[in-house]
Parts: C-alpha cells; structure tokens; sequence
C-alpha cells in the first residue's frame, strides 16, 4: 500500500493549510462531510473507509490492527487523524423505529462487529499512528462518538455501550498525551441526516422535539474542537448547539 503525497487535492489557504489528515469513514456522512471542510480549510486529505466510492480512497477495514499498522506506515506524517468510521448495532432496522434491539437478541455476531468498528477502530487507530505522530512533533487525534456516548439510548444498547468506552478512551488518553505535543479529543453529535439515521426515521425523530443536524454542522464543530485544541474533551453537538461537554468531577482523593 502506498500514497503519493501530491494525490489528494488542497488549498494553499484555511485554518488546516499544509497539514496531512486522515479521515476513517470518509466516503460518505460526516465523514466526507469533514474530509471536504478539511481540504477547504488548506488540508491534504487522505480518505480511508471499507466501501470506498473513488479511485482516490484508501481500502481500510479498521477493526483490522494489520491493516492499520500498513496504512500508517505508508502514509506520510500526520497532523491530524480524524477516527470517524461507526455503525450502529447489525441487525438493528433503523434509529428511533418502534423495534429495539433487546440484549438478549443482539448475536455475538453483530456485538463483535459493532465493538470491532466503533471501539477496536479507535482503539487500534490511536495505536497505529501515535508513534509517527509523536515523532514528527505532534499533532492532533479526533474521535467521532456521539450523544449516546454521554447518555443512555435504550434502542441500542450495544451501540451506547460502544460510544460510552470511546469516549472513556479519549478522556483517558487525553491526561497523558500532553507532554507528547499530541491532542485527543471527541465530538458528539446527536441524530445526523446520514445512512445511520434514514429518511423514514427522521420525521419521526423531528416530532419527538428532537434535531436532525446535516453533516456540515458536524463538520463545522470538528473545526471548533480541533481549535480549542483541549485534550481529553468532548464535544457536544445539538441542533445549533455546540459546546464541551462537562463531566461532573467525582472529588475522589
């Protein structure tokens, strides 16, 4: 596997001008949606995704350690990796339908998968490229999670469960990357127009009260969080809504 540096297009201008960013999940959903405000913010970007939709994107299956150890090594350094690539429980009909998934029908199948994706990709990912990014000087790790990575969703549990650890991951990690020049941190987003969130799912969830954000709003708070540039932080996004999530301080001792 390997890349030419002068493949991905850039601008020469923006926030993120002369920076090298991998999106994981980048071919469609707030994937692309961050890949493209990366490139028009300066980046050149590198889109990795199992189902990759052009010539461009790189083939990755991110629950697969080997396959991230090769991706990393054929890339150059990183400034930033966004870990993006999520589903949600297999077999699950749709967020926000009247079926649930109750734990005792969620297979070891679809709960190998799900944690492979959203936990192991993460997991994997930091592993696979820290060691270069550290080297190079620093840089900077976003996560996708998502609300149900701050509360409960009871439709689907494993997913929640997925999201809870993500974040648990990058508060973590966040305490102990400083000193390494290298930042980590999550946005979590609500309900998202994407594949995970159909069509006919979506005016329901807009009669709940609830918010149906486009991709771009994503985007725009990854933008947010990669300035704040606080390690260990989540960021909500709610409808207009984007803020660093407090978590309530335990005053342990």
């Amino acid at each position: 596997m390997s890349q030419d540096d002068s493949s991905p297009t850039s601008s020469a201008t923006g926030a993120l001008a002369g920076q090298h960013v991998l999106v994981t999940g980048g071919a469609s959903g707030i994937g692309r949606a961050c890949a493209e405000r990366y490139r028009a913010e300066g980046a050149t970007v590198y889109v990795a995704d199992l189902h990759p939709s052009s010539s461009d994107e790189i083939l990755l299956d991110v629950a697969d350690p080997d396959a991230w150890n090769a991706l990393a090594e054929s890339l150059p350094p990183l400034d930033l990796v966004h870990l993006n690539a999520g589903i949600t429980t297999p077999g699950r009909q749709s967020l926000m339908s009247d079926v649930t998934v109750p734990l005792s029908d969620v297979t070891d199948e679809a709960y190998r998968a799900i944690m492979g994706v959203n936990l192991d990709g993460v997991f994997f990912g930091v592993r696979a490229v820290l060691p270069k990014m550290v080297e190079h000087g620093g840089g900077q790790i976003l996560v996708t999670a998502s609300m149900a990575g701050l509360a409960g969703m009871p439709g689907d549990v494993a997913y929640t469960a997925s999201k809870h650890a993500v974040v648990g991951l990058v508060r973590s990690l966040g305490a102990t990357l400083d000193a390494h020049g290298v930042c980590i941190s999550a946005i979590c987003p609500g309900f998202v127009a994407t594949p995970l969130v159909p069509e006919n799912a979506r005016g329901f969830i807009r009669e709940m009260g609830m918010p149906v954000i486009e991709p771009s709003q994503v985007a725009e708070a990854a933008m947010q969080a990669l300035a704040a540039r606080s390690n260990g932080s989540q960021w909500m996004v709610w409808g207009d809504t984007i803020r660093p999530y407090e978590m309530p301080e335990l005053g342990l001792r």
